[in-house]
């Protein structure tokens, strides 16, 4: 499908599915046990109303902002996903490409399936890193050398993977984590792999690219220390600290979900949380972002009002991310809406998905009478009644 074909991102999902094999889109869409959270995440903005004000004139909204030494365009990130390149052969690069084209960043998972250095050349000022170590202090210390020297402008680091979720909609089709999927390997899921012969045939052509690079003593796309193979990563908050002390630039704490956590980051050295659920990935019914968000900011700006807090989960409208900065986020990432656009139309799709939410929130914001982000606060938001 072509990208320009995408009217909001719910057409980028629908495309997804009819590209993917089911494996393949059910580890996009899907989360840990019975889905409570992810579900919850995205409920929760019905939970809030837009407040305007009216006979402001022409209100031409500036939705810029900085944010970790990066000048954005808009307050969107792209989150840090695993397996992204075998969503698409473009993968970490393609992703990263595209943010920069639309003035972001892009958050690059250890996991991805593309090295580091790969990406930050690809996109040089518009990619932070995301981390897990499997591997414990060594792998970790390697890992944020090679970001720190390949450009990284900002280290992530999750801390709500301990263990891994429960994510039954993997093991129905037979695969267990961590998750490996390539050209190669996939094709022992047989029928609904087949049924996809679009996927198949750029999936086996990426395949045999590396396997070329490999003959040909390049650095491979995939290694041990950026496998696409996703394995529990057990942080302590000793260990931030210890990350602190040899990352030299903005380092970021992704996974927190209450304000005492949100504190121990910032006295680990943070420059910021990121509220985060793992998209309802890993322990299932915990609360929807958007609810602790607010607590959440309070805190961190009694402790730290240098300290940036973002959020994400549930993300699918331009509207959502005025409510979520009216509530104190100084940003959001959004994850499966980007893979779905990435699987079913490459770098293009992720560039339309951006560019769908800023024109949605150019128009929201128009709408509402708030000329900037600065602007929005609390007042522009009102909490509606339980249904």
């Amino acid at each position: 499908m072509r990208a320009n074909r995408f009217v909001n991102l719910d057409d980028a999902r629908t495309a997804a599915k009819r590209v993917l094999p089911h494996v393949v889109f059910d580890y996009i869409d899907g989360a840990a046990d019975d889905e409570h959270t992810m579900r919850a995440n995205r409920e929760a903005f019905s939970d809030y109303a837009l407040v305007p004000r009216m006979a402001r004139g022409s209100v031409h909204p500036d939705v810029s902002t900085d944010l970790a030494g990066c000048d954005l365009s808009l307050p969107v990130l792209l989150a840090p996903c695993g397996l992204v390149r075998a969503m698409h052969p473009a993968g970490g690069p393609g992703v990263a490409r595209a943010a920069k084209n639309q003035g972001t960043v892009s958050v690059l998972s250890t996991v991805a399936g593309n090295a580091v250095e790969e990406v930050c050349a690809a996109a040089p000022g518009s990619v932070w890193f995301q981390l897990y170590a499997a591997g414990g202090r060594d792998e970790a210390e390697n890992l944020v050398s090679r970001a720190q020297a390949a450009g990284a402008q900002a280290l992530v680091v999750t801390v709500d993977t301990p263990v891994l979720g429960n994510r039954e909609r993997d093991r129905r089709h037979g695969v267990t984590p961590p998750l490996r999927l390539s050209g190669r390997n996939a094709l022992h899921l047989g029928a609904q792999v087949l049924a996809r012969p679009a996927w198949t045939a750029r999936a086996i052509k990426d395949g045999v690219k590396i396997a070329r690079a490999r003959r040909s003593g390049g650095r491979p796309a995939t290694t041990r220390a950026g496998a696409v193979a996703m394995g529990a990563s057990p942080f302590s908050w000793e260990d931030v600290s210890w990350l602190r002390s040899r990352w030299q630039r903005p380092l970021l704490v992704k996974g927190v979900l209450s304000s005492d956590d949100a504190l121990r980051a910032v006295d680990a050295g943070a420059d910021g949380v990121i509220v985060s659920n793992h998209g309802g990935r890993q322990l299932d019914r915990t609360p929807g972002t958007l609810g602790v968000l607010p607590e959440i900011v309070a805190a961190v700006r009694q402790q730290d009002p240098s300290a940036a807090v973002l959020v994400d989960g549930g993300i699918r409208r331009g509207s959502d991310v005025v409510i979520a900065i009216a509530l104190g986020a100084r940003a959001v990432l959004v994850g499966r809406p980007f893979l779905y656009a990435l699987s079913a139309a490459g770098q293009a799709g992720v560039e339309q998905v951006l560019s769908i939410l800023h024109d949605e929130m150019v128009r929201t914001m128009a709408l509402l009478g708030a000329a900037s982000l600065s602007d929005l606060d609390p007042s522009w938001v009102r909490r509606q009644p339980a249904r």
